[in-house]
């Protein structure tokens, strides 16, 4: 819906009608959405109809409508409606039919009304999104049954008017006039929020730099309310890569209507974690009394009656246990009376989970993509895939599935052929390791053809069998539904990242004793991202870490000609010393040599104030090798490890640590990219100090040497855009967690000689431009009681 404040008039698509009518979003089909044969086959029906475009005027609750139609049509009138769909059995899917003949019946009657026609004749066709084959029906229509159904949606869709008054009569006005919330805005804060608001209004990307302490969140949020006040956008994703910046937009939201702005916002969850009974309706959904959505609009609706500002998962348990349906649809279907979205990247950039029903089509959308930094290496995973002999034999392994199910037999065929067609590009590479392990490896620029036939054909037979599970009664039924669904999903992932494939991919092919193994590799994120982003209007990524920002704009999925901004820190040089040690080489292969060098300049560090410090490491192995050394050498000190896989209980006893004002010394010993290198505040005392050691380059690995390969030839930055920048940006969110406001001081330590290199020193923010080059410890020690002195000379 989009309202025309000089007509003051709500226009409304066929589309938006009979889908808030039914209240359902049809779900295309998965699967090869990216296959030309359906696209082309689709625009060969197209060509010999022509489109026109109807509008009809109606009234709901005192509100004034229009209903725009586009329609395909022949020149007997004939109206033609085109879906690109999974048919099974000669028919598409039920959702699609519902919403493709409602659509048909509505494009209809706006023709018939034009046209003063009697009656229409509708032709539906299907085009299959895997073989290109078309199924096709024909039905003729009388004006007075065009009529009783168009009148049916209205009073469905009536329900829904009293949102979209309110939506427009009273927020987006309040967004509109809406001040900003704070009496005064930081250095650079202003700058930001204009130029996010012009990126937004206007479309296009903006790459924003702000360190920590500028505000990002309402920065970012504000001017995007604005522009939803002023019509600029239809909706505001606001996507993030975890739950405290999720909360942060949400406490951004609660002060932005303290100040007068009535603002509808939801937090959306994962599907497993908005299910309280472990998707059990997957298996059936008589195993779960919320697996329905037959009340889903009442549901909404009455959420919507709460009066929420940003709802959250606890609202939605509330009212999905009460009306009987499913949480995660609830979520999804009260989204669409919400003016902002806050989600995780995925619901935007994973090809297997994002929301169908905003981005199969896209809109006049603002994107602001917190935390932008992280996203990378989120959508190289998404859009990668990997499988091996024994993920293709596992029906043969499995006694839920009977020994003359057609799974079994066709696993065991897929896996000798996927051996047989894999096995000579590896064969000649193949070499024993010091175990007498045989292991090889090759890259491929280009799928064997044979393999899309391989897992096409497997697919088609898992796709049968999980049918007739579900349908079946025996006992055993829903254990064994259960393992060929997670066996599907398998072959679902690494045939979508087959069809994928491009120029932007490799593929990896391993042998390791006996077994081979694929990696369907995303070398260049960009490309896929750029896809996803075209979803939208406006796209705004921000960090506080987002440099080099070249860097980002070429994996982020936008050319070099947009926009960028880089804000001054609002805080002051003098609130922190960074400190390079540059004559110590924390190679793998100089730890043992190094070891006690570095433990001098971590207990240098830590002497010469109590306090709290964390030191940060490229991998745990690392990480614990220095905590057992400096345990060992300094009895006296209280030191930390953060390990592998803590749970919730161990995480919050580690971080509780830090808050105990006991005068002591405390050094704990951490990861970089880790869960304590970014996303955590240690405000004020709680952290003085961080030792960075090491310069958090990614491991060498055949991706990575692919990835380098690729960025040298396109920009010829190989090295750095596969190694350097992405472990400088770990350096930067480890050593920012030292000061979060205005009243911080605190130390950063660099140790490793390859930080003397001009590339990292260019890497650095410009609150790091007053770095010092140290040699040693002790020069080390000179230089930290200068400064402490001085931050204690200025109390």
């Amino acid at each position: 819906m989009q309202y025309d404040s000089e007509r003051e008039i709500i226009t409304v698509s066929c589309y938006e009608l009979v889908a808030t009518a039914r209240r359902k979003m049809p779900s295309p089909a998965r699967r090869n959405e990216h296959k030309k044969t359906a696209q082309s086959k689709l625009r060969a029906f197209a060509s010999e109809y022509e489109e026109k475009e109807y509008k009809i005027p109606f009234t709901l609750n005192d509100l004034d409508f229009e209903l725009v139609c586009t329609s395909l049509e022949a020149e007997n009138d004939e109206i033609l409606v085109l879906r690109r769909t999974s048919i099974k059995k000669g028919e598409p899917t039920s959702d699609v039919k519902k919403q493709s003949e409602g659509e048909g019946f509505i494009t209809a009657y706006a023709a018939a009304v034009s046209k003063k026609l009697e009656a229409v004749k509708i032709k539906y066709v299907y085009v299959d999104t895997e073989s290109g084959v078309s199924t096709e029906r024909t039905d003729e229509v009388e004006l007075a049954r065009l009529l009783r159904f168009f009148e049916k949606c209205k009073g469905l869709f009536s329900a829904y008017s009293a949102p979209e008054i309110e939506r427009v009569k009273v927020r987006l006005p309040s967004m509109k006039s809406l001040k900003f919330p704070y009496n005064n805005m930081r250095e650079g804060q202003g700058e930001l929020v204009r130029s996010v608001y012009r990126t937004v209004a206007r479309g296009g990307s903006l790459f924003a730099s702000a360190p920590t302490g500028t505000g990002k969140t309402v920065s970012v949020l504000y001017p995007a309310v604005r522009a939803l006040g002023d019509i600029r956008v239809s909706k505001v994703f606001y996507l993030t890569p975890k739950t405290t910046t999720a909360e942060a937009a949400a406490d951004c939201i609660s002060l932005m209507c303290d100040n007068g702005a009535k603002i509808r916002a939801v937090i959306i969850s994962a599907k497993e974690r908005a299910c309280r009974n472990g998707l059990l309706c997957r298996d059936s959904r008589e195993l779960c009394e919320n697996s329905g959505c037959k009340r889903i609009s009442e549901a909404a609706l009455a959420l919507y009656n709460k009066n929420i500002r940003t709802v959250t998962l606890a609202d939605i348990y509330e009212v999905s246990s009460e009306y009987k349906v499913c949480p995660y649809e609830l979520e999804l279907t009260y989204s669409e009376l919400c003016d902002i979205i806050i989600c995780d990247f995925n619901y935007l950039f994973e090809p297997d989970v994002y929301i169908r029903r905003y981005f199969d089509e896209g809109g006049e959308y603002a994107f602001l993509v917190d935390e932008a930094h992280n996203l990378p290496d989120r959508a190289r995973e998404m859009y990668s895939a990997e499988i091996d002999t024994d993920d293709i034999s596992v029906p043969l392994s499995s006694e839920l599935i009977g020994p003359m199910s057609p799974l079994k037999q066709a696993a065991d065929e897929a896996k000798n052929r996927f051996f047989e067609v894999m096995y000579p590009y590896v064969k000649e590479e193949i070499r024993k390791t010091e175990e007498g392990q045989e292991v090889g490896a090759q890259h491929l620029n280009e799928p064997p053809s044979e393999l899309y036939g391989i897992f096409e054909g497997l697919l088609e037979v898992a796709e049968s069998c999980l049918f007739d599970s579900v349908r079946s009664k025996d006992s055993e039924r829903t254990a064994r539904t259960r393992v060929i669904r997670e066996y599907k999903m398998k072959l679902d992932s690494i045939y979508s990242a087959l069809v994928r494939f491009d120029s932007s991919y490799e593929l990896f092919v391993f042998y390791e004793s006996g077994k081979i193994r694929i990696k369907v590799f995303c070398l260049d994120t960009g490309l896929a991202i750029a896809d996803r982003l075209s979803r939208g209007k406006a796209a705004v990524f921000f960090s506080a870490t987002l440099v080099p920002v070249e860097y980002y704009k070429a994996v982020l999925g936008n050319d070099r000609s947009s926009e960028t901004i880089e804000t001054r820190s609002p805080f002051e040089p003098s609130q922190l010393s960074v400190s390079v040690i540059d004559k110590i080489s924390t190679r793998y292969s100089d730890r043992d040599t190094t070891l006690l060098s570095v433990l001098r300049v971590i207990a240098c560090t830590a002497s010469v104030r109590r306090g709290n410090y964390m030191v940060f490491c490229p991998s745990f192995a690392y990480a614990e090798m220095l905590y057992k050394a400096f345990s060992a050498k300094y009895p006296k000190i209280r030191t930390l490890l953060q390990k592998k896989d803590m749970t919730g209980e161990q995480r919050k006893e580690f971080l509780s640590e830090f808050h105990k004002a006991d005068g002591s010394y405390l050094v704990a010993f951490s990861v970089m990219g880790g869960i304590y290198s970014e996303g955590v505040d240690f405000a004020g005392d709680s952290l003085i100090g961080a030792v960075v050691v090491g310069i958090g380059i990614p491991s060498i690995s055949y991706e990575r040497e692919a990835m380098s390969a690729y960025y040298e030839d396109r920009y010829e930055m190989g090295k750095q855009y596969a190694y350097i920048y992405p472990g400088m940006n770990r350096v930067l969110q480890a050593a920012g967690r030292v000061i979060r406001t205005e009243s911080d001081r605190g130390v950063i330590v660099l140790i490793d000689d390859r930080f003397a290199d001009p590339i990292y020193r260019k890497s650095v923010p410009a609150l790091w431009r007053g770095m010092k080059y140290i040699p040693d410890a002790k020069t080390l020690k000179s230089e930290l009681e200068s400064f402490w002195k001085t931050v204690d000379g200025n109390k």
